[in-house]
């Protein structure tokens, strides 16, 4: 019903009322653009909206990146992830187990993508902030451009923008007449790839223009089915069914650790048939994790009535994701010549020795939907002001399963967002403008944001702890006023002054955590493998069958003042230096509330996460210039951040609780009874949490160089470089939490004890992550003009990124300040810093003197580079999120 109404509203508010968008290309950049014609060696003007209008890209005084629809189809781009290598400081991850992009920009990024965490770069679709990261990775298609702002943009984007911005700009309809577009991608993975757009103006002052997209992928992962882990609800007969490789465990048979060495399969119930040792069941590489099924249409009109007072701008987007969704996989390549003694290599604990590998229980799942709902108006007052309101509306609605170990552990475990997890937002911005001819031009406003989200889901460890959590209204409502203006001191000299105050509540209302244990009742027991392997695979998704919960309602409330301060030089008629000093501000949180029962006593003990603002001051400098009849254009820029209370987010122990539990051996292994049943006793554990943790100070500082160059007629070269150093710069006294188990040789309880004082550490002085300290990026393209034959374009790409860090962590400062039990040797075996790598991507493309279709052959990643992204460690083993292996195929298009 919800779905039926947006449309309705959708139909209605595109077909009805005076909706408004920016104006159309201004006359000004055609007549540069006509002039670049003539110039053969000229490159077009590139106009952008970093200031909230219409300003062009050499003349904007601030970083800032501008990526055409063509160079995106170029480079292969299909959501913002597969934009990091094309702008300068950019570096996104996955957290696969929220199914969400993280990004990093000039060495700043936010962990914590769960509800409750905001990002540090903001992602706008049209100007309008979109707030839930998952919806980043939304497929990007008919675009006008993508913009990547730099630098805190606090005064004009306002929250979550402290370290820059993305704005992804739709194709607006226009009234030239009716055109469109069909094309289509085959690749390796049996990849599958169409899209396209019709534009159609209904009238001289009303367009429509509909675009679509779908991608499909088989998985490229090696993956397996492991009839050997302790759940087996999810498999079907022919994995349960599978040959019989030993009639025991600890027989040195199999593959995986659950097949060689596995403490509980003997115990573990009744059935002795269920307990022998089987081969594991390759997967059907069609919906198995990492591959893609994704579709998304979106629906635009403009109305530009003739009077011209206003004009009006309406988009209705539609987002299915059905996928297996992702997980994290071990970095073979690192682990790769290990010696048994520290652990050994993949090959010691999974069936090859391949990164792109998975052994699981639990079958992938990603449903993600969402329904976006955009709206721009631009209304004239008079000729020297105009207004301007923009309404965004975002729906999600989001479900998901995950295996967790991933047959790394015999633990089990897999984590599930049932269906109701999502959220719901609406904001609305209100702007009025002065002209653009007096020497005062200004823009004041004020912005609203609401946004409710729910979550309904679990984490289940089948031999015995479940936490469900049932979160039905977590809410964040935000305002702002705010107000830019730049004041002409001279001709050639510029001040620009911004401000703006926030006021941002979060709340949970009505939360619980509800908890499921062995010793509650709830679970099946100890070793009662075939009791549980009775049940469904949705018994636990009923929150009333669990035995406790404890509520988590909490609120908080934060104010901020933001500024900017700026001045720019026309140097002369090609060149422009600027400089500005900017704040910005990312609102705390309120973090999980846990009340947690001691088994022993009964008493309840709470516990809070909350966390405090992210404060950020950079002081920019840098030039923009063109050279040799605008057939060069080089930007540069230093900047200088400082950084207060930086929120960075991990799963850690935020206290202890004693528990009725297992009593375990010096191996981990419970000690069982005369009945072959675990000993259990009351035991001080901690209590884990995903909770978000303020780093004291940090400072980046960097410099930035692009360039754009078309020395000939018929070529082009263009990229960036950069230099950033990134690092923790005040006293961060914390709990060492990079596979300490590992490192130390301590038991999981003793290794995530909050308490226990030989995991403190100072991180003092450390990397901050996925911050190269250089990075290099180059395209060279070439057409071949063929004559009545058509042409032929040739296309070469090399990114370069130097080595950095993964984590905070930086495990190789600390091989002497901390008493690691394990050599040197074998700590650096999991490492978290990432060696530099080349990514190589080309394509040679064809079309006709007409240019009315194409065809074009294309590779990504032809060096077949293995790049982490993402990481965790645990027990020795480094695992994470990374990039696609090497990838190619063909494309095709059609224009009419």
């Amino acid at each position: 019903m919800l779905k039926l109404s947006t449309i309705t509203m959708a139909i209605v508010m595109a077909c009805a009322l005076p909706l408004g968008a920016q104006e159309t290309e201004q006359t000004a950049d055609d007549t540069a653009n006509q002039a670049a014609a003539k110039n053969n060696t000229a490159i077009e003007v590139i106009s952008v909206t970093a200031t909230k209008r219409k300003t062009k890209l050499m003349e904007t005084p601030v970083a800032i990146s501008a990526l055409s629809e063509a160079q995106l189809r170029q480079s292969g781009v299909n959501n913002v992830k597969d934009i990091a290598d094309l702008v300068p400081g950019l570096d996104i991850s996955t957290a696969t187990d929220q199914a969400a992009p993280v990004i990093s920009m000039r060495g700043v990024r936010s962990t914590n993508i769960t509800e409750l965490g905001d990002p540090a770069v903001g992602v706008h679709l049209d100007g309008i902030y979109s707030p839930r990261m998952q919806g980043a990775l939304a497929l990007m298609y008919d675009v006008e451009r993508v913009e990547a702002l730099r630098g805190p943009q606090g005064t004009l984007f306002g929250r979550n923008s402290t370290v820059g911005s993305i704005n992804v700009i739709s194709a607006k309809p226009d009234f030239t007449g009716v055109s469109g577009n069909i094309n289509a991608e085959a690749g390796r993975f049996n990849s599958k790839n169409l899209g396209g757009f019709i534009n159609i103006p209904l009238n001289d002052e009303f367009a429509v223009r509909i675009a679509a997209k779908g991608l499909k992928r088989d998985s490229y992962l090696e993956g397996y089915w492991d009839p050997n882990q302790y759940d087996t609800r999810h498999l079907s007969d022919e994995v349960l069914n599978a040959p019989v490789i030993s009639e025991d465990s600890y027989q040195g048979v199999g593959a995986t650790v659950t097949q060689r060495e596995n403490w509980w399969i003997d115990g573990a119930g009744t059935d002795p048939e269920a307990q022998r040792v089987r081969a594991l069941t390759p997967a059907d590489k069609s919906d198995f994790y990492n591959n893609a099924n994704e579709h998304s249409f979106r629906i635009s009109t403009l109305w530009q009535p003739a009077s011209g007072q206003f004009s009006n701008h309406t988009v209705f987007q539609q987002y299915v994701n059905d996928s297996a969704g992702t997980l994290d996989l071990v970095n073979c390549d690192q682990l790769r010549g290990r010696p048994a003694e520290f652990g050994g290599d993949c090959s010691s604990f999974l069936p090859s020795d391949n990164t792109y590998q998975a052994v699981v229980n639990v079958p992938g799942e990603l449903n993600l939907d969402i329904t976006y709902l955009r709206n721009t108006l631009n209304y004239t007052l008079n000729d020297e002001m105009s207004l301007v309101w923009l309404l965004g509306y975002e729906d999600m609605d989001r479900s998901s399963a995950q295996d967790s170990e991933t047959g790394l552990d015999p633990w089990d475990g897999a984590i599930y967002f049932l269906k109701g997890t999502g959220a719901t937002s609406y904001s609305t911005e209100l702007q009025l403008q002065s002209d653009e001819f007096g020497d005062l031009v200004w823009i004041a406003g004020i912005n609203y944001f609401h946004e409710k989200t729910k979550t309904v889901g679990y984490y289940d460890n089948p031999m015995d702890d479940k936490a469900f959590w049932d979160q039905p209204d977590r809410s964040t409502e935000a305002y702002a006023l705010f107000g830019q203006a730049t004041y002409n001191i001279s001709d050639d000299l510029h001040a620009t002054f911004g401000y703006r105050f926030s006021h941002e509540t979060k709340q949970d209302k009505g939360g619980r955590t509800y908890r499921c244990s062995n010793a509650d009742g709830c679970a099946p027991g100890w070793l009662n493998r075939s009791v549980l392997n009775a049940l469904p695979v949705d018994y636990f998704n009923d929150p009333a069958l669990y035995a406790s919960y404890f509520e988590n309602d909490n609120k908080g409330q934060w104010r901020n003042h933001d500024f900017r301060i700026g001045l720019d030089y026309n140097l002369s008629a090609d060149t422009m230096l600027y400089s500005y000093l900017a704040s910005g501000f990312k609102a705390g949180g309120i973090g999980d509330v846990f009340e947690v029962v001691n088994d022993r006593t009964g008493e309840v003990s709470r516990f809070e996460t909350q966390f405090d603002p992210e404060k950020v001051l950079t002081l920019e400098l840098g030039a923009k210039s063109s050279f040799f009849d605008n057939s060069l254009n080089l930007q540069a820029a230093f900047f200088y951040t400082d950084y207060t209370d930086m929120q960075y987010a991990s799963v850690g122990s935020i206290g202890n609780v004693e528990r009725l539990s297992p009593v375990e051996d010096e191996n981990g292994a419970p000690i069982l009874d005369d009945n072959g049943m675990p000993i259990l006793d009351y035991q001080n554990q901690p209590v884990i949490a995903y909770y978000t943790q303020n780093v004291p100070g940090a400072t980046i500082k960097g410099l930035e160089f692009e360039f754009d160059w078309k020395p000939y007629q018929n070529g082009r070269i263009s990229g960036y470089a950069t230099w950033t150093h990134a690092r923790v710069t005040e006293d961060w006294i914390t709990k060492w939490d990079y596979d300490p188990e590992y490192l130390f040789g301590l038991s999981y309880e003793d290794s995530i004890d909050p308490e226990n004082t030989l995991l403190t550490t100072n991180l003092k002085g450390n990397d901050l992550a996925m911050t190269p300290r250089f990075t290099a990026n180059v395209s060279y393209t070439h057409s071949f003009d063929l004559g009545r034959f058509g042409f032929v374009h040739g296309w070469f790409n090399l990114s370069w990124k130097d080595k950095s860090y993964t984590t905070i962590w930086n495990l190789d400062k600390h091989l002497d300040d901390m008493d690691f039990t394990v050599s040197d040797e074998a700590a650096l075996y999991i490492t978290d810093k990432r060696d530099a790598y080349t990514m190589v991507n080309a394509s040679l493309k064809y079309e006709p003197q007409s240019q009315a279709w194409y065809a074009e052959v294309f590779i990504n990643n032809a060096t077949d580079e293995v790049v982490q992204y993402w990481n965790n460690t645990g027990k020795g083993i480094n695992k994470g999120s990374f990039g696609m292996p090497r990838y190619y195929g063909i494309r095709a298009g059609f224009n009419f």
